[in-house]
């Protein structure tokens, strides 16, 4: 067994790790493995990482064979044994912690994590994957999304076969990578600790502040329109990011701006109401009126409405409602169109007369 020790100046957590308990109680885990399988594979290196005032402490065990992975579960469980309160892993909850379990009672050891807290990044940050418009979930993908740029070329795949090959025969050019790999791995953990402001997005509120509609030529040279809505945002995060929800694409800056960006149809789209039996549709119109109102039209211009046909018309400017609350719906926004009944897409009427207010509500409910 050998034991890698090293330190990085000046560097911080960038999240306040000590809201979860003090930070010197608080340890970084990451462990490489031959496999998944913690049954048929080798543990065959535990590192962790802890902040003391001036910077960050690494430590690494590393087995230079399997007749070592008994000597690594010891080591570890005497380090952090009374000294930490807190492990801070990713996606461990799944991998890190049922393995060291494992390991430790194959080889008669007590629980390590007994008397330990954990909080698995991975897991806090799960749920925000798709508003974040992640494409995985990886380690490295959040580094990327924070632009922290690691050297390492290797994933912890890649390196089971330079294990294997470092077990056969030891060189120093094998151990090198395998080392490495982990300690970016540590330091990656420590370095994505700001994704946690992202955990916040539910809290989400915008404000108002203008708006304007902006005149455009798609790919194709098509003449479009969207709706700019500016705004101000309250939460802390370390990185803009966009998101989208049907049409509406929301721009979540850094400095405490936003940007809505709303396509605007204009046309003729359809008001439907909910009561069709109290109404009757006129075919030759292609309308619908109430039956209070019907009195003077000829019963052979008329049928009773169904929720197919129970609907007037209106032309002018709209912005999408959008589907399943893209944007959403309150008393001050409404009524809402659609192109069909079937029409998943809703849309509100747009007049610069009441934008300001109808913008300012819109804002305002917006959820992410």
């Amino acid at each position: 067994m050998q034991i890698f020790t090293d330190y990085f100046p000046d560097m911080e957590p960038g999240y306040p790790i000590g809201e979860l308990a003090p930070v010197d109680r608080i340890l970084f885990i990451d462990i490489e493995t031959t496999g998944l399988s913690r049954e048929k594979t080798d543990l065959y290196l535990i590192g962790c990482g802890w902040f003391d005032k001036e910077g960050y402490n690494t430590i690494q065990w590393f087995a230079d064979s399997a007749d070592d992975e008994p000597a690594l579960i010891e080591q570890f469980i005497s380090f952090i044994s009374g000294r930490f309160s807190l492990l801070i892993h990713y996606n461990g909850n799944h991998f890190d912690i049922p393995y060291l379990r494992y390991k430790a009672e194959k080889h008669g050891y007590p629980d390590p994590f007994g008397s330990i807290e954990n909080y698995d990044i991975y897991a806090a940050i799960k749920p925000y994957k798709n508003i974040l418009s992640l494409s995985s979930l990886r380690q490295r993908e959040i580094e990327q999304l924070l632009d922290i740029n690691s050297a390492d070329p290797y994933t912890g795949r890649d390196l089971i076969s330079v294990y294997h090959r470092y077990v056969s025969n030891p060189a120093g050019d094998l151990l090198g990578p395998l080392i490495f790999h982990n300690s970016e791995d540590l330091k990656g953990m420590a370095y994505i600790l700001p994704v946690l402001y992202y955990t916040d997005i539910c809290d989400l509120k915008l404000i108002y502040v203008s708006h304007e509609i902006h005149y455009f030529e798609d790919y194709h040279g098509n003449h479009r329109s969207e709706l700019l809505i500016a705004c101000r945002h309250n939460l802390h995060i370390p990185k803009s990011f966009k998101t989208s929800r049907g049409q509406a694409i929301l721009s979540i800056r850094s400095d405490n701006t936003a940007l809505l960006r709303l396509p605007v149809y204009t046309g003729t789209l359809k008001l439907f109401y909910g009561n069709y039996k109290d109404y009757y549709y006129l075919p030759n119109e292609d309308f619908c009126i109430h039956r209070s109102a019907a009195s003077g039209v000829d019963p052979s211009r008329r049928k009773p409405a169904t929720k197919e046909t129970c609907y007037t018309k209106h032309t002018g400017i709209f912005i999408p409602r959008g589907n399943q609350g893209t944007v959403p719906r309150s008393p001050s926004i409404l009524p809402y169109f659609r192109e069909t009944y079937e029409s998943k897409e809703l849309y509100i009427p747009y007049s610069e007369d009441t934008a300001e207010e109808q913008l300012k509500q819109l804002v305002e409910d917006l959820k992410l």
